[in-house]
């Protein structure tokens, strides 16, 4: 029998002439905490077209339905759903604002490249806070900040919903971000100092990444952290991930099945849940660092067929892909252009469209990588 309570929060994040966007934030709050169990938090769907991660918490919420958990989970479903809004014929246009053309995924705080009183955080604050609590403090402290200092003027529409996604996530000890990619296999980003964590969620590839800032939520969550732990001469136990979960515009309640699992089987791991792991299949793990994971971009514009789907490797010298140029049947020679390979990799993802303008980036690949 559980032992925790849903709450629901709604927070009202956005607006047009029409219609009000709201958050739906669901904690799941036990009895009793754990005080050496980690905080959890998870978000989908910031991309409007990136749907499966809702499906996925609503599947790990199935599975905790009768659970024993050690400390707060906190889930946000559609976390923009501005952009789940923005419809094109029946495509979903919601991997960039429409306004500013700018990433929704690169928008969050970073509380060392600011201003003063604008939520900059100074290496004595870093220093002055004795452990994990009192830093937790500053970093929503540092967001209120941010925010106030705004009021005066109002507050860009790009930063109001992610500030508020930030402030949200900053209790956290561990942050996992749902995304998809075009048409993609699973695999997670995470920082170098996680590699061996990470594979405890089982996905089949990993991206190892420096431990920097870049703007997305798995950055803005963990590089703080990096700091602090750097600032106090301690291991950095801080966990976060981007888990990318397949193609986009796409639900799949099975692969979601297996996706929770996962999850799931990691959060016992973490001492979250009291329970015995759930069998599901092992997967072989490769691990790529980001400077060998290479985008293939579109050397003329036409329309474009893949020969290797996501999760299939190439050797070099292969055919990857061809683009058809339907403009030149005159000349038959002249309607397929070849795309090979330049070393042996991995596909990773491709573009969602086959229609390609020159330049575009059409394909990315593991080109170098070690497997467990």
């Amino acid at each position: 029998m559980s032992n925790w309570n849903l709450e629901k929060k709604i927070i009202n994040i956005d607006e047009t002439n029409h219609a009000q966007y709201q958050l739906n934030i669901y904690d799941l709050v036990p009895d009793k905490v754990d005080e050496s169990a980690p905080t959890i938090y998870i978000q989908a769907n910031v991309h409007g077209a990136e749907l499966q991660g809702n499906m996925v918490i609503f599947k790990l919420l199935n599975l905790l339905e009768d659970e024993h958990i050690n400390a707060r989970i906190r889930m946000v479903p559609n976390a923009n759903p501005y952009a789940t809004s923005i419809k094109m014929g029946t495509y979903t246009y919601g991997r960039f604002n429409p306004i500013t053309g700018d990433n929704w995924n690169r928008m969050y705080l970073n509380f060392f490249d600011q201003k003063e009183g604008q939520g900059l955080i100074s290496e004595d604050e870093i220093k002055a806070c004795e452990n994990k609590q009192a830093y937790k403090k500053l970093l929503k402290a540092k967001i209120i900040e941010y925010r106030n200092f705004h009021k005066a003027y109002g507050i860009d529409e790009n930063k109001n919903l992610f500030i508020y996604l930030q402030e949200l996530a900053s209790d956290a000890d561990i942050v996992l971000d749902l995304h998809t990619a075009g048409v993609g296999c699973r695999y997670i980003y995470g920082p170098d100092f996680l590699e061996e964590k990470m594979a405890e969620l089982n996905f089949p590839f990993h991206l190892v990444i420096p431990p920097e800032f870049g703007g997305a939520m798995d950055e803005a969550s963990f590089y703080p952290w990096v700091k602090f732990h750097e600032t106090h001469k301690s291991e950095n136990t801080f966990e976060a991930y981007t888990l990318e979960l397949g193609s986009e515009e796409l639900i799949d309640s099975k692969a979601g099945q297996i996706d929770a699992i996962n999850i799931f089987n990691y959060l016992i791991k973490r001492g979250v849940i009291d329970a015995d792991e759930i069998n599901t299949k092992k997967n072989t793990q490769y691990f790529c660092e980001l400077k060998n994971y290479k985008g293939f971009f579109a050397p003329s514009a036409g329309f474009i067929e893949y020969h290797k789907a996501p999760g299939e490797m190439f050797k070099k010298g292969e055919k990857v892909m061809s683009i058809y140029h339907f403009d030149k049947l005159e000349s038959l020679e002249e309607v397929i252009s070849p795309i090979l390979a330049p070393c042996d990799g991995i596909v990773i993802n491709h573009a969602p469209s086959s229609n390609v303008k020159r330049g575009m980036n059409i394909l990315e690949a593991f080109t170098q990588f070690k497997s467990k």
